[in-house]
Order: structure tokens, then sequence, then C-alpha cells
């Protein structure tokens, strides 16, 4: 099986050095997904965030998300 490895940016970089193996591009899509998703509950800040997913040769998908919150004000208008 080959090896991949999952980089964070959100805004600091998290190089991957251990990899782990998986059996296809689909299998890589969704650790992604659910690597950002916990990234997103554990409380990354706001702004964008992203998991690269890279092979041996280089990048091959990356997956996003933009955090932005809102918070009601004491006027009741948006913050």
């Amino acid at each position: 099986m080959p090896r991949f490895y999952f980089d964070y940016r959100s805004p600091a970089v998290v190089i991957d050095h251990e990899g782990i193996d998986l059996a296809d591009l689909k299998a890589v899509e969704r650790l992604a997904r659910e690597l950002l998703g916990e990234t997103i509950i554990c409380g990354a800040g706001t702004g964008p965030i992203e998991v690269e997913a890279r092979d041996e040769f280089g990048p091959i998908l990356r997956v996003t998300a933009t955090i932005e919150v809102k918070r009601r004000t004491e006027h009741g208008g948006r913050a």
C-alpha cells in the first residue's frame, strides 16, 4: 500500500513526517476530511484551515474550510 502524509495549515504549518498507508485516493480523501473536521472540533481559530495530502511525489489533494464565528452584540446586532 502507498504511504500518504497529511500536512495542516491554520495558519501555523504542521508537517506530517510519519504518514500512513492507505489503499487508494478515496481513503485519502476520507481521512483528510476527517482530520479537517477534528481540527475544527478541537478548536482551531478562525480563518482558513486546510489539510493537504501528499505522497512521495508531492501534493495530491487539499481539503479546506474557513471558520467564521459571529456573535450577537449586546444590542442584538452581529459582531
